[in-house]
């Protein structure tokens, strides 16, 4: 059973406003449910728990009801996030464990503010868990990045090659992620902000994923019109 976690806990005080960010309406529907879809779509998934902002839990029933998802063939689950990522992560994984059971079950999370996640992406996450244990999907860094000790100066240069930008999805064997985390101490934990950091933190191999430029993640006001322009992109290409 594979079971994607949409992660969208945060309040989005970046973006500003009254609504954060996987709120905001990109082409005619909120964000998170575009990312939802993205999964639904993918025929890959077997259900789907919406992580949110406990104020917003009843807000994103009613937006499921109004698009026609709450009732259907695809369950879709919504529940209140934690104060952090990591808590989120926690409460995902102990809803799969509660609702599905985690023996053999794949957990793909996802940022909730990531809408244009691709089949193809998925499908390597689900694989590459399934094989490896634990995937990240990332992209090769086209800037130079310098590591500072001190925040003032700068320490090393590590090689281009060597560089890469995470993002989402990331996807574990559920039971496999369950065990390190009972493994660690709570605050080991809290110090780590994502599935992925658990893996690495108990020495465990994370294969990557072949992510996209255009899977950005929805954070300050300029990202929606670029969401917006690549909505528009996508929508030319498949008029082609």
């Amino acid at each position: 059973m594979v079971i994607a976690a949409i992660l969208g806990g945060g309040t989005g005080s970046r973006m500003g406003g009254e609504l954060p960010k996987q709120f905001l309406e990109l082409g005619g529907e909120a964000v998170i449910l575009r990312s939802l879809r993205a999964f639904i779509g993918s025929g890959l998934v077997d259900a789907a728990v919406l992580l949110v902002p406990e104020s917003f839990v009843s807000y994103t029933e009613g937006l499921l009801e109004e698009a026609g998802l709450r009732n259907g063939a695809f369950p879709v689950s919504v529940l209140p996030g934690g104060a952090t990522r990591s808590d989120t992560l926690a409460l995902a994984l102990e809803f799969t464990e509660r609702r599905y059971g985690l023996e053999g079950t794949i957990l793909i999370t996802h940022d909730a503010a990531r809408p244009f996640v691709t089949r193809r992406m998925i499908r390597e996450n689900i694989d590459g868990a399934k094989r490896y244990g634990a995937v990240n999907t990332c992209v090769p860094a086209t800037d130079t990045v310098f590591l500072s000790e001190d925040g003032s100066f700068i320490s090393s240069v590590p090689p281009r090659k060597n560089v890469f930008h995470a993002q989402t999805p990331q996807t574990f064997r559920a039971e496999e992620l369950h065990g390190l985390i009972e493994a660690m101490s709570p605050a080991e934990f809290a110090a780590l902000t994502d599935g992925c950091s658990v893996f690495t933190h108990a020495g465990r191999p994370v294969f990557m994923a072949r992510g996209e430029e255009t899977n950005i993640k929805i954070t300050y006001p300029g990202d929606m019109k670029r969401a917006a322009q690549i909505l528009r992109d996508l929508a030319d290409a498949g008029d082609e």
